[in-house]
């Protein structure tokens, strides 16, 4: 009896006129002799495959309506349901699937007791009353006759041809012209999997070339209409799960006769409608629709890549599409789940998750941050109606350093039951948030706001407390310690005169403009002009922020605009607010000044050559010189953490603080660090995903269990499955916040506005929900636990640890072996595929622990070790 493992299925009725409310009572039938139950009316390929017996069918899946069910028009409020009902489609048809009269696969043929013949288990069901029936998956003749049916349109020679698994496709020594190999997902085929199950009859005809349309020259997916087997799971998945509608049944003439594949319903992608949900390609059997953007070893990230994009894991799809439906107290709920500063960082985040997003490759990615700070802006506090706070534990714990990370792990530490006790030398809580960045981006007020939280959790701030020694703290009972510095110190120039007075780095100088010490008796002197040396963000905030005080401002860069990291919109506000951008600049040396300047400063004019480490194209100097005047030079450089021998933990060679990734712990015992002081100077949202693995580490330290999780939506609301049609939808470009007028930015007012609610809902509306894709459960398989070991199937190998065994010809283990990185340490071994012809794998991260289980269950079934295993070097086996 052949078992697979599924998970568990969704239900769907065997006859078109049934609905998903209309199953009847659950009964028993029997199956190669085994009793099952399932609800009657449902087909008994769900039967069978919910009780792990697998029968073959290529037409259905699990997330699909089967043959000939589908409804048009109306979709689905909640996921779990999909469309239903409906007639089959004929060639120019835009609906449904085959019934069950008319042809599909045919493979999931199955014996019926008290019938003739044989009947097709999709549209089988499982009868009422007096019991469910009985049968047996039978039908392997009828089953073989249709493969060699379904086989000949589909070039297969990779199918039959003697090297299969070591075939490169790229070059035949058999002669297989190209377009009747396998295509290059062969190691993974669906098609290919259930073919070797059923067995490929030698009738199998040869293929002759259809010369279908191949296109590969549009967003995202590539489409070879010759390697579409017709079986239609992405005609429903698209027009009548999705109801987005922009695929249709083509027919053609080929040199076989007529034709049928599933098409476009108009010549391109965008003019056909397409959303790009992916889940055409996801449940496509073969190669003949790829999404050439994932990633096969990393496939749900890549497929929501705004996601696990994001240090803290927000789920970003969620909120952004409560954000289109103007549900803003349940979008920042969602964001709450995962940091506790959705003000600060819906203005300031770096927002790595825009980055990723996916719809950067059609036009323009969605203004992600924006619609966090909206929700921020309109939070109705929905989400304090779940928020976690555990009873008092009357342990203590303390934090050194009130900025995104220090402030993360008080938080959650709080919630925990934890008395947290926050010390910070400066007069008020934020870190960089409040002494790094200018209030024009991020109001002061926001930051008070959302610190006002954390100490509504009974957490104790104690300002203007520089901590020299952590010992103190631990002797006075705090059983945990925390160490959030940032990155307080600024790089210099690294020239003479880069100590002169007049020379400041970023740090210094934004400190003294959020405290108000610019330009008064004892502070820093902006002058008439200010140069600022740098082209980051950072030298972005300085220029800025000294155009306020009245100054002449240039930003001297030395590459171009093109290799500049400043972020467009930080690069657009310089040149609104009258900053002089100047390129292929270095400085030299800086003297004192001359002319009523205060400083004179000598620049190397530079060129570009060959591109460095970073890729960017290395700036030559071309030996011609600019002298000028300023009156204060900020060197925007780079920063780095101060030192603190007295924390006694070990740092690296740049001075940061080097911690377990995993927990955050120093190597000193109860003593953790992260955010900049760990990382150099880096983002708010990686010092707050730093806080929480603190802080889930500290709470297991205290005797808590470490779970910080929480659930503050809890309403059921979850991505409708049906997205519909949307005129538009694919060429609507991104949609830009209100912005103060550039004349009007004299002071430190906000200058970002936001989004109003129109214009939010509008952007949001623009997301691709993403997120549903890997929902859609992966199609079932034949039994096989064994891959073949050639380079195309390790490529697809996660990079996780783990432990691989090779196997060879006739399934024999050869090596066991426990490696950090499988995909590399399989491909380190592929030079032995002559030999080894097949691999398994799993993760582990303790994978020596692992290794030697494998080992001694190997030892214990057959007496001796895996021959591979033992050996000085494993290259003597081979």
């Amino acid at each position: 009896m052949d078992a697979v493992q599924t998970s568990p299925v969704r239900w769907w009725p065997a006859s078109r006129a049934a609905g998903l409310a209309e199953f009847g009572e659950t009964v028993a039938l029997t199956i190669d002799g085994r009793t099952v139950e399932a609800p009657a009316g449902a087909s008994v390929l769900n039967a069978a495959l919910d009780a792990g017996l697998y029968i073959p069918a290529l037409c259905a899946h699990p997330d699909l309506p089967p043959a000939g069910q589908r409804r048009g028009g109306e979709g689905p409020s909640r996921a779990g349901a999909s469309p239903l009902g409906g007639a089959a489609s004929r060639p120019g048809e835009r609906g449904g699937h085959t019934t069950p009269g008319d042809g599909g696969c045919n493979l999931c043929m199955v014996e019926i007791d008290g019938e003739a013949g044989l009947a097709k288990a999709c549209s089988t069901p499982v009868a009422a009353g007096g019991g469910g029936g009985a049968g047996r998956r039978g039908g392997r003749r009828a089953r073989a006759t249709a493969r060699r049916k379904g086989l000949g349109p589909h070039p297969h020679g990779g199918l039959t041809c003697p090297p299969r698994e070591g075939c490169s496709r790229t070059q035949c020594s058999y002669g297989n012209a190209p377009e009747t190999r396998c295509c290059s997902i062969f190691p993974n085929c669906e098609l290919r999997k259930v073919s070797d199950y059923i067995g490929i009859p030698n009738t199998t005809p040869a293929y002759k070339p259809a010369s279908l349309p191949v296109i590969k020259n549009e967003p995202f997916f590539d489409r070879d209409y010759n390697l579409c087997i017709d079986c239609r799971r992405c005609l429903v998945a698209c027009n009548d799960v999705r109801g987005v509608g922009c695929l249709e049944v083509k027919e053609v003439d080929t040199p076989q006769g007529k034709r049928t594949y599933v098409g476009t319903i108009a010549p391109t992608l965008i003019e056909s409608g397409c959303t790009f949900c992916q889940a055409c390609v996801t449940v496509c059997p073969t190669g003949a629709l790829m999404d050439r953007t994932l990633d096969p070893a990393d496939r749900e990230a890549s497929m929501v890549p705004c996601k696990s994009a994001c240090p803290a894991g927000i789920d970003v799809p969620r909120y952004v599409q409560l954000a289109a439906e103007g549900k803003y107290g349940e979008a920042i709920a969602v964001v709450r789940e995962k940091l506790p500063f959705p003000g600060i960082l819906g203005r300031a985040c770096f927002a790595m998750c825009e980055s990723a997003c996916r719809r950067r490759q059609l036009d323009d990615p969605l203004s992600i941050r924006n619609l966090k700070r909206i929700a921020a802006d309109h939070d109705t506090g929905l989400w304090r109606e779940h928020a976690k706070r555990l009873p008092a534990t009357g342990k203590k714990a303390a934090v050194i350093g009130a900025g995104p990370a220090g402030l993360t792990v008080a938080y959650y530490l709080a919630k925990q039951g934890h008395a947290v006790t926050v010390l910070d030398a400066q007069p008020a809580a934020g870190g960089m948030a409040r002494y790094g960045i200018p209030s024009y981006r991020v109001p002061t007020e926001v930051i008070d706001d959302e610190v006002a939280e954390v100490a509504a959790l009974g957490v104790e701030f104690r300002y203007g407390q520089r901590v020299e020694s952590v010992d103190a703290l631990l002797g006075d009972g705090y059983e945990a310690v925390f160490i959030g510095i940032g990155c307080q110190g600024g790089d210099k120039l690294g020239i003479p005169g880069d100590d002169l007075p007049g020379v400041v780095d970023s740090p210094t100088y934004l400190k003294a403009v959020t405290m108000g010490l610019v330009n008064t008796p004892d502070g820093i002197q902006t002058g008439s002009k200010v140069v600022v040396i740098g082209g980051g963000n950072v030298a972005t905030d300085n220029a800025r922020s000294s155009r306020r005080f009245g100054a002449a401002v240039d930003m001297v860069y030395r590459r171009t605009r093109e290799e500049m990291p400043a972020r467009e919109e930080e690069f657009e506000g310089c040149v609104e607010e009258g900053v002089n951008i100047r390129y292929l600049l270095a400085p030299k040396k800086i003297e004192p000044g001359q002319d009523g300047y205060r400083l004179r400063i000598t620049f190397a004019r530079m060129a570009l050559g060959e591109p460095d480490a970073s890729g960017r194209r290395r700036p030559v100097d071309t030996g011609e010189e600019v002298v000028e005047g300023a009156d204060l030079v900020i060197a925007a450089v780079g920063q780095r953490p101060d030192r603190f021998e007295g924390f006694g933990v070990a740092t690296d060679a740049k001075g940061r603080i080097t911690v377990r990734e995993d927990s955050m712990l120093t190597s000193r015992p109860d003593v953790y660090a992260g955010g900049d002081c760990v990382l150099g100077p880096s983002t708010l949202i990686e010092s707050v995903a730093h806080g929480r693995v603190a802080a889930s580490a500290m709470d297991r330290a205290l005797g808590g269990d470490g779970d910080i999780s929480e659930v503050l939506l809890r309403d059921g609301w979850e991505t409708s499955p049906y997205i519909g049609r949307k005129d538009g939808f694919n060429t609507t470009r991104k949609f830009h916040p209100i912005m103060l007028a550039p004349e009007n930015r004299t002071g430190w007012d906000e200058v970002e506005l936001g989004f109003d609610d129109a214009t939010a809902r509008a952007e949001a509306a623009r997301c691709f929900k993403c997120n549903l894709a890997p929902k859609i459960a992966e199609a079932v398989l034949p039994p096989e636990s064994w891959l073949g070991f050639d380079a195309a199937t390790v490529e697809g190998v996660t990079t996780e640890a783990g432990v691989y065994q090779l196997l060879d010809a006739d399934k024999n283990v050869l090596v066991i072996k426990g490696v950090e990185n499988l995909r590399e340490g399989l491909e380190a071994m592929l030079e032995h595929a002559e030999v080894a012809k097949y691999f398994v794998f799993e993760e582990a991260p303790f994978f020596s622990q692992r290794e030697n289980q494998l080992i001694q269950g190997y030892m214990q079934q057959y007496g001796g070790m895996p021959p591979g295993v033992g050996a000085d070097e494993l290259d003597d086996l081979f």
